[in-house]
Formats: structure tokens, C-alpha cells, sequence
């Protein structure tokens, strides 16, 4: 059913009022914000229907009224008018971003500034590796029975591994090796390679197959880590301290969160442009009484996951463009990274 444009400017009003002071709101101050130009007994009548309708719910029999989860959403996709993000907060953004030196620390950076920025919690994963490409192996000697591996994937992130040798290696054999394994894998994604290019690589090395056997099997299993995303996590302290959580519900919530294999199939589950995700539409008990903002972004070769996690009266206004504009300056950077 279409609202009137009277019911959607009631709407509109209640909510901004809510969601800044969790407050119920009554029909006076609705009155005053649209300049007295209606009566009390008018927009009364409109909040009654509201309600009928499932948009409003009212506490207690004397006070004003709060949003439903169902007018959250209509405020959301279509009432609410997020300001661009000021520039300001842009340039502390980029100027903390600009000052990391790899793919990692920037992503723990930019889930840092999330949590600050927003009063929430902020969870990014790393850029899906699955279609990503080996883009250059290293092979460092440690010590007469253990190798360093360090593994650069196309999307710009490194991964590392040591690993345990059986029998000594010829010192000239690492570089040939790195360069062999490269070169196998080229132009493959990480989720393609398998145990049948690793049998053919070691039938290929001929007499130094037994003593470099381990290393090529620490490399395959490195490339299959490699094709998992990471979950970093900020900002549990700002779930513990907000005051809509009672303590069981964020400790429950917390634990969710703590499971990073479920909390990475959360994020992942929803690709495209940004997306407001409510506790009930998530099918996560864990996450009744809690949003997700969740978008991507995308570096090249790759895109990763980044979102928001906290109660359904929160600054939608303020983590909405705060959460794109940081999508959009963690993909610029992390480009950058990988022309380097």
C-alpha cells in the first residue's frame, strides 16, 4: 500500500528523532518540525493508521511512538536523505589509508576507522582470491632444514608459509624452483590449481623431486589458504557499551561475530552495491535487534567485503555514506598496491 506524502513526511520525521535519541516521539514535536502547518488531532490520526498499518509501534499506552524494523526499511530504501560524507572525515580517511604499506595493514586500518568513525562495529574481509593468479613465489632458506614461502597474489596480497624440509636442498635449486612453480601456475586462478599440476610439477623436477617434494606441497597447500578470505574485526567495545544491547544480547551477538567462517558467509552472501541487511532478514538468530550495512570493493583482479554491525536504531545517515566512501578509497589504494 502507497503512503501519502503526509504519512511519508510523518514517517520521515519520527524516524530521524528515533534514531538519534532512542526516544519515543509524540505528535507535538512532529507537529513543530513541519511548522505547525497541521494540527495535533491530524497527525495523531496519521500515526494511528501508521501503526494499523505496521510501521509504528507505541511502548507504552502514554508516550509517543518508535519505527517498526518494517519502517526502518521504507526509510532506508526510499525516506532517508544521507548528507555526502564532509571532507573532513574524507581526509582523514585517505591520510591514514595513504600511510599503509601493505594490503594487510590496510584493511586493518580501514576496519579501525569504520569503528571509529561510526560508533559500530567493522568487519571487512580481504579480496575473494578464488579467480586471482600466483603472481610471484619466493623460496627464502631459514636454516639448513626449513624454507620461508612468500606468495603474491594478483589482487596484491602476500601470504606465508615455513616449511620443514626432509633432506637438504642445493642452495642454486630455490630460485629455479620459485620460478618453475610460477611458471606452472601462470594464468590459473587459486581455486584451480590442484594435485594434478602439483604431481606433473614434481615428475618435471626429476632428480631433486624427493628432497623438494615438501616444499611443493607447502606451496599447494598455501595457494588453497590462499583462496579463503580473511575476516578482520573492530569495534566490539562499541557493541558492549550501546545502550539497546542488554548484556545477553551482545555477549550472544559477540560470540556470532566470533565465528569468522560464518560471519565471512554473512558478508558474502550479499554482492553488489551497498546493502541494509535487518537481524529477521538475515536468518541469524544471533542477529535479531541488529543491521548489517555490508558493499564491496573492488580492486583490481578482485573484490573483498566490508560492513557495519550494530543495533537497528543506529546513524544510518552517517554509516551509509562513511561506509562507500571507504569502500571506494580501500579499492584505490589496494590498486595501487598491486601497479607496485
Amino acid at each position: 500500500m502507497e503512503l501519502s506524502e503526509r504519512k511519508e513526511r510523518i514517517l520521515s520525521i519520527l524516524t530521524d528523532a528515533y534514531l538519534q535519541t532512542g526516544e519515543p516521539v509524540g505528535s507535538k514535536w512532529i507537529v513543530e518540525q513541519l511548522g505547525n502547518s497541521v494540527s495535533s488531532a491530524t497527525v495523531r490520526n496519521e500515526m494511528v493508521d501508521l501503526s494499523a498499518l505496521g510501521y509504528l509501534d507505541q511502548p507504552h499506552t502514554s508516550a509517543g511512538r518508535i519505527p517498526t524494523a518494517k519502517a526502518l526499511r521504507l526509510y532506508i530504501d526510499k525516506l532517508m536523505k544521507p548528507e555526502p560524507l564532509n571532507d573532513e572525515s574524507k581526509r582523514v580517511i585517505d591520510a591514514a589509508l595513504e600511510r599503509t604499506t601493505d594490503p594487510g595493514s590496510l584493511m586493518e586500518t580501514a576496519s579501525e576507522i569504520l569503528a571509529q568513525q561510526t560508533g559500530c562495529a567493522a568487519v571487512t574481509t580481504t579480496p575473494l582470491e578464488q579467480l586471482a593468479m600466483v603472481k610471484k613465489l619466493e623460496i627464502i632458506p631459514v636454516s639448513t632444514h626449513a624454507v620461508a614461502l612468500l606468495l603474491m597474489t594478483t589482487t596484491g596480497t602476500l601470504h606465508t608459509r615455513v616449511c620443514r624440509l626432509m633432506m637438504p636442498v642445493k642452495p642454486e635449486v630455490y630460485p629455479q624452483l620459485a620460478e618453475m612453480i610460477t611458471e606452472a601456475f601462470a594464468g590459473k586462478g587459486l581455486s584451480e590449481i590442484g594435485l594434478p599440476q602439483i604431481q606433473a610439477l614434481l615428475v618435471s623436477m626429476g632428480s631433486e623431486s624427493l628432497a623438494c617434494a615438501p616444499i611443493v606441497t607447502a606451496v599447494f597447500e598455501l595457494v588453497k589458504e590462499s583462496a579463503e578470505a580473511n575476516v578482520l574485526f573492530n569495534g566490539q567495545m562499541n557493541l558492549l557499551s550501546h545502550p539497546d544491547y542488554a548484556p545477553d544480547d551482545v555477549h550472544m551477538l559477540l560470540g556470532f561475530l566470533s565465528e569468522r567462517g560464518r560471519l565471512a558467509q554473512l558478508m558474502q552472501a550479499h554482492s553488489g552495491g551497498l546493502q541494509v541487511v535487518f537481524g529477521n532478514e538475515s536468518h541469524t538468530p544471533e542477529l535479531i535487534g541488529t543491521s548489517l550495512i555490508v558493499t564491496r570493493y573492488e580492486p583490481r583482479g578482485g573484490n573483498g567485503s566490508m560492513g557495519l554491525i550494530g543495533p537497528q536504531r543506529m546513524r544510518y545517515d552517517i554509516a551509509i555514506p562513511t561506509l562507500e566512501y571507504m569502500a571506494s578509497a580501500v579499492g584505490r589504494v589496494f590498486t595501487q598496491f598491486m601497479e607496485e
